[in-house]
């Protein structure tokens, strides 16, 4: 069936597009809330912050409406497994969400972010914040 769509898509697209679509992952922000990811299947999560403490982070899988049975049923669980509350990809993104909420709970105490890690170094390197640098620098 997944060669069946391969197929599909080359047709429609030529190889170079299709091959793309059928097997590279992408991950879109928009900012400050959105998530768009092409993992297993195109899913959207959007977060909101209710207050200091409490966040709502909801996750949609979509689909085309003539998928078939089998692959719906791949798809859910792949999607259940990997963002679902005790998935993969998701334990280490609720803990970066607790732990900034635990710090804009203490805002009070401390009026400012501080961001230079990695800042004083000449190149910019995989373990710097120069990537939430430049995440801000639109906002």
């Amino acid at each position: 069936d997944i060669e069946d769509i391969k197929a599909r898509l080359r047709a429609r697209f030529g190889d170079e597009k299709a091959e793309r679509m059928a097997t590279l992952s992408r991950n879109l922000l928009i900012f400050p809330n959105l998530v768009i990811n092409d993992v297993m299947a195109i899913t959207v999560r959007t977060f909101y912050p209710v207050s200091p403490g409490r966040m709502n982070v909801s996750a949609w899988a979509l689909a085309p409406k003539e998928e078939n049975a089998a692959f719906r049923e791949r798809r859910l669980v792949s999607f259940l497994e990997f963002l679902g509350p005790g998935g993969l990809a998701t334990p280490d993104d609720v803990e970066a969400l607790e732990m900034c909420q635990r710090g804009y709970k203490n805002m009070e105490a401390v009026a400012w972010n501080d961001i230079s890690k990695g800042m004083a170094s000449e190149q910019s390197g995989t373990n710097d914040e120069i990537q939430m640098r430049a995440f801000w620098r639109q906002w």
